[in-house]
């Protein structure tokens, strides 16, 4: 259930679900974008996930709202203007109550 499910719990598996991806062909790339989406809303925030607690649902849907959006369009062009106006929403409308706006940088771990 997504209600349940913290953004430093996703895997593979829900992720494919939730991407209604019904083969394993792209495993190692939908894993990758996992933690790429971790580590990019970490760094859009400028804190670390366990900064906080509990994790808001938030950063599972902004998570799981990238995940789609770069598995759907992983050609090399511009997205459309309604793909960035909703990843723009996504930011400010669901993280920025989160962000860290201090001007000290976040790095992610490696």
């Amino acid at each position: 259930m997504l209600s349940n499910v913290k953004i430093t719990e996703l895997n593979l598996d829900f992720v494919k679900n939730y991407l209604k991806v019904d083969h394993d062909s792209d495993d190692a790339l939908i894993s990758m974008m996992i933690i790429s989406a971790q580590n990019y809303i970490q760094t859009y925030l400028n804190k670390k996930f366990d900064e906080f607690d509990p994790l808001p649902a938030e950063f599972t849907i902004a998570a799981l709202s990238l995940i789609s959006q770069w598995y759907e369009h992983r050609e090399i062009q511009t997205a459309s203007i309604s793909s960035k106006s909703e990843l723009s929403y996504v930011f400010s409308g669901l993280l920025d109550v989160y962000r860290n706006w201090n001007d000290e940088s976040y790095e992610v771990d490696a």
